[in-house]
């Protein structure tokens, strides 16, 4: 057997080499950080619930969003019939709940006239800002600032909105969530009107369990009571149970499910205890335009069942530019 330099040098490469593989790659090295705890705003403490249920309409709509410039954003909605949301089998009883909370600075138009400009700054490091004027007409109008603070395991926030420029819709908002374990956190509310009479608070208590396939949430206050259940069965299938209970002895029950498919397409189902139904199914279709550029448009039907036990339809059209 010859041995000679290429061989001894063919071995060494070969060892090299099977060590390297033994060695993490830099792109593998995990680096393992202190997790911060995951915190959730009162304002979102059903949202997973409520967000399983459907926004049953009538009649047919027509929604574009078109974004002019940077931040300018316009809206154009066009509704024929009752093309509005007709029925919900559960009440929003938190101030400004389910509605977008982390707004996009800028302006934006919608086609009825009215006109919303949003602008966010932070303050002194963990305190911030948001200023929302929103004008409908040349007599209608709202004012809202909220000053925010996240901290490592509350989040608390104070919120002030006047509108038409009167000093007596003036009203006051405090919310603040505490996780007191990763599982469990506690919030409230305080809200009052300072220059209307009388002056008494409106208060609330929240309290949400969570996991993390469910989500058991509820909320107390001087109107009612409220509790949430949330359940994941799998990525692609999810119920929820809501029960509403008024100071006037209404008490009412709605279940929902939702349903995504591997199409795209999505399907919502809620019935309730006072014989109300309805679902909405939605579904993307793909239009591809010359330079790889690719526009969506959603379709979207409903179907509602209301107390009468009549069956409506809707049919809506969204696109996005």
């Amino acid at each position: 057997m010859d041995i000679n330099e290429d061989m001894i040098k063919e071995e060494v490469s070969s060892f090299v080499y099977s060590l390297q593989k033994l060695l993490p790659r830099k792109k593998e090295i995990i680096l393992i950080e202190k997790q911060k705890p995951k915190l959730i705003r009162l304002s979102d403490v059903h949202a997973e619930a409520k967000s399983v249920f459907p926004s049953c309409f009538t009649g047919a709509k027509l929604v574009v969003l078109r974004e002019i410039m940077d931040k300018v954003k316009l809206v154009q909605q066009y509704n024929f019939g009752k093309a509005k949301d007709t029925y919900k089998c559960f009440t929003h009883v938190i101030h400004k709940e389910l509605e977008p909370k982390s707004s996009d600075e800028g302006l934006l138009v919608d086609s009825a006239g009215s006109a919303t400009a949003t602008y966010n700054e932070i303050l002194d490091g963990s305190y911030k800002m948001r200023l929302t004027s929103k004008i409908k007409d040349l007599v209608s109008s709202e004012t809202e600032m909220v000053i925010e603070k996240e901290q490592e395991k509350s989040v608390g926030s104070l919120s002030c909105c006047v509108k038409d420029v009167d000093p007596n819709t003036l009203r006051l908002v405090s919310q603040w969530t505490y996780k007191i374990i990763p599982e469990f956190s506690l919030g409230t509310e305080v809200s009052f009107r300072p220059l209307s009479c009388p002056t008494s608070p409106d208060v609330s208590i929240s309290a949400r369990y969570e996991k993390p396939l469910f989500t058991l949430s509820s909320t107390i206050s001087r109107s009612g009571f409220q509790a949430c259940l949330f359940k994941q069965f799998s990525p692609d299938l999810r119920i929820a149970a809501i029960v509403n209970e008024r100071t006037k002895g209404y008490t009412s029950i709605g279940v929902a499910l939702h349903k995504k498919y591997q199409n795209g397409s999505e399907l919502k189902i809620f019935v309730d205890s006072q014989h109300c139904g309805g679902f909405t199914f939605q579904k993307d279709v793909l239009f591809h335009e010359a330079h790889n550029e690719v526009r969506v448009l959603r379709l979207v039907g409903s179907t509602l069942i209301d107390r009468q036990r009549r069956v409506r339809f809707g049919l809506g059209f969204n696109l996005d530019f």
